[in-house]
């Protein structure tokens, strides 16, 4: 899936990433356990060489779309959104992301990035669903789908096993085209 260009939100651009990104504040985010604490990624080690492997790989898939998110103001990289897997079949496609830089937590990006890909998914790519699925505990997630127009649709008890012994919740959260 190819997004020519950028996609623009009152306080990011949305663009596709290169390998470059690799050695920058990306591997810092995903050395960080507090930033991994809600994400799988965490039972994986990662190095230059695997962020720049998973980003090449991406930008290769013709039915997923992983974005930075750079701040207008300064042209920070202060995260990643990723749409896909994509059901061309189906017309649905998932929606994960990652606020990697701490500073910038609370300030709503996550929801003008959500809202942005899903109009991008809804009125270029024609999907008729969109979901995306997190940990119970992780409320600021939850709070930026519900925010961007999108619904807890459900909740399996007991999904996550965490590094405590305690388990979380998966919350499945979706969103409807409102013109299919």
């Amino acid at each position: 899936m190819i997004l020519t260009g950028a996609l623009e939100t009152p306080q990011l651009w949305l663009r596709s990433l290169d390998d470059q990104a690799a050695t920058g504040p990306y591997l810092t985010w995903m050395q960080d356990p507090d930033i991994l604490r809600f994400l799988e990624a965490r039972f994986s080690q990662h190095t230059p060489d695997s962020l720049a492997g998973f980003i090449k790989s991406m930008n290769q898939n013709p039915d997923a779309l992983l974005l930075g998110m750079f701040l207008k103001d300064d042209g920070r990289h202060v995260g990643n959104i990723k749409l896909g897997p994509v059901s061309r079949e189906h017309l649905r496609g998932d929606i994960g992301l990652l606020i990697g830089d701490k500073s910038v937590w609370g300030r709503g990006l996550a929801t003008e990035a959500i809202t942005a890909l899903t109009r991008y998914g809804f009125d270029s790519l024609n999907l008729n669903r969109l979901y995306a699925g997190c940990y119970g505990g992780n409320e600021g997630s939850v709070r930026a789908f519900v925010k961007a127009g999108w619904q807890v649709e459900g909740r399996l008890p007991r999904y996550w096993r965490l590094e405590d012994g305690h388990w979380a919740d998966h919350i499945l959260l979706g969103c409807l085209n409102p013109t299919t």
